[in-house]
């Protein structure tokens, strides 16, 4: 089985027996915001838990903002993302993202995020008042097969601001859950690392789905425990925000 996302198209080549994935931006994507990177890329694997068919993966990702003064409001936004994976079996996988946009705001202490159907929507104070990472996006995935053997899962997405200049470093994760929502709304997302900052006052990562701690086991890139997001990429860079499509961008491994 192999879920499409419409946001990229899927060039697939073999070698050596195996199945590699490509995502190759759509040309017409929808930017929220007037200054944008290229696609930027993070590919990284899987660890050898094997994850059963009905679990459920948490893809998570954090950021840390670059080029921002602090003394005023900055959005930012992480649309057209995908993940895609080839399972061991050699079976593709392509996921849609949800769009996500935050802003910085120095005049709030309280990081807030929702999710109203179809992006991400938070607040957060900016990166000097905060201790961490800030939440990026995130997606849940119930597979129907059993997955393993994940090598070169690859999560692209492009980043616009309405500042310029402004760049992103990131990073993404991936943990597995017993019992999970398909409604975001009712994850309960930590927003920040930062517990002064958080409605969860916790020691958590950004991005731990607090409504379903309980479920966590080993598998994707955690090892279960109280490793809720699983343990995070390579860090991706989105290159300074120009103009539509003039920015740097980079691939991960």
């Amino acid at each position: 089985m192999t879920m499409l996302s419409p946001r990229y198209s899927v060039f697939v080549f073999f070698m050596c027996g195996l199945a590699f994935l490509i995502p190759v931006a759509a040309p017409a994507q929808s930017l929220p915001l007037t200054y944008s990177s290229n696609v930027s890329c993070i590919t990284s694997n899987f660890n050898g838990t094997a994850i059963s068919s009905g679990s459920f993966i948490w893809f998570n990702s954090v950021f840390k903002a670059q080029g921002v003064s602090g003394n005023s409001a900055v959005q930012l936004a992480l649309s057209n993302a995908s993940i895609s994976f080839t399972n061991g079996d050699g079976t593709p996988y392509n996921i849609a993202v949800p769009d996500s946009v935050i802003t910085l705001n120095p005049s709030v202490t309280q990081a807030s995020i929702s999710f109203n159907g179809a992006d991400w929507v938070a607040t957060t104070p900016p990166a000097q008042k905060l201790a961490g990472n800030i939440f990026l996006d995130g997606v849940s995935f119930q597979p129907p097969e059993k997955i393993s053997g994940v090598q070169n899962a690859l999560w692209c997405g492009v980043f616009s601001s309405d500042t310029a200049g402004v760049s992103v470093n990131w990073q993404w994760a991936a943990a597995v859950y017993t019992s999970f929502s398909t409604d975001n709304s009712s994850i309960g997302v930590k927003q920040v690392d930062d517990n002064k900052a958080s409605a969860y006052q916790n020691s958590d990562h950004a991005g731990t789905p607090e409504n379903f701690t309980d479920f966590v086991i080993g598998g994707a890139r955690g090892g279960g425990g109280s490793n809720y997001t699983g343990s995070y990429s390579g860090t991706g860079n989105s290159g300074q925000m120009q103009n539509r499509g003039g920015g740097g961008g980079s691939t991960t491994t």
